[in-house]
């Protein structure tokens, strides 16, 4: 077999990129691979070293996609078909800086002349860039070739284009904020994510962010290709594919039209677009926040309209934590615990009770009140019930308004409808249950939230955040400035594939999918001695019997080591060393299945804070398994990871509690005694044990 063909079919950053291909020998082939125009590719056989063969593989593949995504029309002497190359040249090239060839301490150059000055920010002149069009031609068949190169013409359009030529694995993770950067070491985000597929992960990390599958993955190369083809036909910076994506949201939320739609990057992004929505009704607001704790943790800053993270998803530096200009300079959130000591869950008579409290006194005081409803948290808690919303809105008509934080999207979209109809905001994203990458969310705005665009404008800082395309076209979004949030749009489109898989699968199914993963997965935590899952309030069941979002599907559970429960501090540690390959950091002498498990990569969900006196300042730390749509749609078809494989997670687990003491010694190399000094860093010394009670089984 070929060492191009290989390389597409077993790079985990290839492998979804994949077209036809047929292996032959031709000896006029003057490259190692050549894209025919209907997007075939002939491989000749025969060794290529690893960098060329990835290298040939990557532009093959980029000249393939954007062959087959349009016609080639027979234009202005090739005009179209030099963009085509010398785009999939510029993508090619920015994908080696992003490889792994480059990934080290020494960089390898790209195998050939002009790798490196298409990667660069400048635009090449127009001498390089016909010379790379010409290189480039020799990977393609004669009918794929410009007849003739117009060097000023193709550098005019190169100069316009430029900057949004870039690789799908790179655009993913633009349009957000620092949380989205890649770990130079790892790869992996600070959700513990990367942009293609990490085969043979166990996946249950939906409660935070997932890594996406195959079908995933594919759709946003897909979208990818689409905005390159756009750049090519001279439509750069077209509105439409959010467009696109507003529709599909629309319609799979059941809602009568794209206008009620808001495209954010992130459940905080929302956030922080419903303020800018209530500061156009009253410059004095009061948000209430029942379940601080279980939400986003940037949320709080943006209900009081300031900035939550370092860069904003326009690329903009910013101080976290300081006012964001136009944004109502008295705004106020009130922060309510949802679980007390060690966990305990707080009754929902008393977050009703501190509710209306609050909600009296701030109305009383002439402000406007936001309350903010979680369904469902980050451990699975509905926060509060629909008919106790009703009720608190009922002491104050028109004074209260709603969001519902449905970010978790473990809820059906008739719910998600009911929301809107009865007048409340609602945010939603791709990135939970349904597993699409991090950082794509929705705000579907009912009726009088819609009404406040028709007049008025939106606060000028919200610039540094959206682009008009993202907001409904309506005269208080006219502030914003045009274009549109690429990589936003790619990550909803690796969502909508996760979102229409789950979608096709009968209402039965599901339910019968998510109670077996529920059934199994409680029997494991609980047959587990070193992990006790938190106490919990059941879901409210539907109106129909046997509906899935009825079920819970998010299992948060605190360690055990030494007679106490991990604080939050190591729980992260935890976190972090369950995902890592830990193979080359344990004593010698483990048996192979412990080296494979010590390897095994788990994703769980990022440790929850719990305040309790026990663990000191620091809190307990909750780790989250949860069942996702892709358990229930098989999107990951082969690799996917049966509903008892939750008990190897728990085995890793119980692995890294047993050789604790020696990583936290990451430089201690394999076969050196760990000093007697070390045990007094093992998880649980000289700490009491969570209560029973606060712990018992949910």
């Amino acid at each position: 077999m070929t060492d191009v063909f290989q390389y597409m079919q077993s790079s985990a950053d290839l492998r979804h990129m994949l077209m036809p291909c047929s292996i032959v020998q031709n000896p006029t082939f003057e490259r190692p691979v050549c894209v025919q125009p209907d997007g075939m590719l002939l491989c000749q056989p025969g060794p290529v070293e690893p960098a060329r063969a990835w290298f040939s593989a990557r532009l093959a593949l980029e000249v393939a996609a954007l062959a087959c995504a349009a016609p080639q029309d027979a234009d202005q002497n090739g005009q179209k078909q030099a963009r085509t190359l010398l785009a999939a040249a510029r993508v090619t090239a920015r994908a080696w800086r992003l490889s792994r060839f480059c990934q080290t301490l020494r960089p390898v150059a790209p195998p050939c002349t002009w790798g490196d000055v298409m990667a660069e920010d400048a635009v090449p002149s127009p001498t390089q860039l016909a010379a790379c069009v010409a290189d480039v031609a020799l990977y393609v068949a004669p009918a794929l070739r410009p007849a003739i190169v117009d060097d000023h013409a193709l550098h005019v359009w190169a100069c316009a284009v430029w900057p949004g030529l870039q690789p799908a694995e790179w655009l993913v993770m633009q349009g957000g904020d620092e949380r989205l950067d890649p770990a130079r070491q790892t790869g992996l985000n600070r959700y513990g994510c990367q942009p293609f597929p990490r085969y043979g992960e166990l996946a249950f990390s939906s409660s935070t962010a997932s890594t996406p599958t195959l079908p995933a993955a594919r759709a946003i190369h897909q979208a990818s290709v689409q905005l390159v083809r756009h750049a090519v036909d001279g439509q750069e910076g077209t509105a439409c594919p959010v467009q696109e994506t507003k529709a599909f949201l629309a319609s799979f939320y059941h809602m009568d039209g794209v206008g009620r739609v808001v495209l954010a990057p992130s459940g905080t992004d929302c956030a922080l677009a419903a303020t800018a929505l209530m500061g156009m009704v009253s410059p004095h607001i009061t948000t209430i926040l029942p379940g601080v704790e279980e939400t986003g943790s940037g949320v709080p800053l943006a209900t009081c309209g300031r900035h939550f993270a370092c860069r904003t998803a326009r690329g903009q530096d910013v101080a976290k934590g300081f006012p964001i200009e136009g944004f109502p300079q008295d705004a106020e959130h009130i922060a309510l615990p949802l679980r007390g000591e060690g966990g305990s869950r707080v009754a929902d008579e008393a977050l009703f009770a501190a509710c209306q409290q609050h909600i009296t006194r701030a109305v009383q005081a002439g402000r406007r009140v936001l309350l903010y409803v979680l369904h469902v948290s980050k451990t699975g808690q509905l926060v509060l019930p629909a008919s106790r919303v009703r009720a608190l809105c009922a002491l104050y008509p028109g004074q209260v308004d709603v969001l519902v934080d449905a970010c978790q999207a473990r809820l059906r979209a008739e719910q998600v409808r009911q929301y809107v109809a009865l007048g409340w905001a609602v945010m939603v994203t791709g990135s939970k249950f349904f597993t699409g990458p991090p950082f794509s969310g929705a705000l579907l705005l009912p009726d009088s939230w819609l009404n406040r665009l028709q007049q008025g404008s939106l606060p000028t800082g919200l610039a540094a955040y959206a682009t008009r395309a993202e907001w409904p076209d309506m005269p208080a979004t006219r502030c914003l400035p045009e274009g549109m949030n690429a990589g936003l749009f790619l990550r909803w489109s690796g969502a909508r594939a996760e979102m229409a898989a789950f979608a096709a699968v009968p209402d039965a199914q599901k339910y019968a999918r998510l109670h077996q993963f529920m059934v199994q997965t409680k029997a494991a935590l609980v047959a587990c001695p070193f992990v006790r899952l938190l106490p919990s309030v059941d879901l409210p069941a539907p109106q129909g019997a046997g509906e899935w979002d009825s079920l819970p599907s998010i299992f948060a559970f605190v360690v055990l080591a030494h007679g106490g429960a991990l604080d939050f501090g190591q729980t992260k540690h935890l976190h972090r060393w369950l995902l890592e390959d830990l193979s080359d950091r344990l004593p010698a002498g483990l048996s192979e299945a412990e080296q494979a498990l010590a390897a095994l990569p788990c994703h769980v969900g990022q440790p929850v804070c719990l305040t309790t006196a026990q663990a000191g300042a620091g809190g307990l730390g909750a780790l989250r398994v949860s069942a996702s749509a892709r358990h229930v749609s098989g999107t990951e078809g082969a690799v996917l990871a049966p509903h008892h494989s939750v008990a190897r997670v728990l085995d890793k687990l119980g692995l890294i509690l047993r050789f604790w003491p020696h990583l936290v010694q990451p430089a201690t190399p394999r076969g050196t005694p760990v000093p007697p000094a070390v045990a007094a860093c093992a998880p649980g010394q000289g700490r009491q044990g969570i209560s029973s009670l606060a712990l018992r089984q949910s």
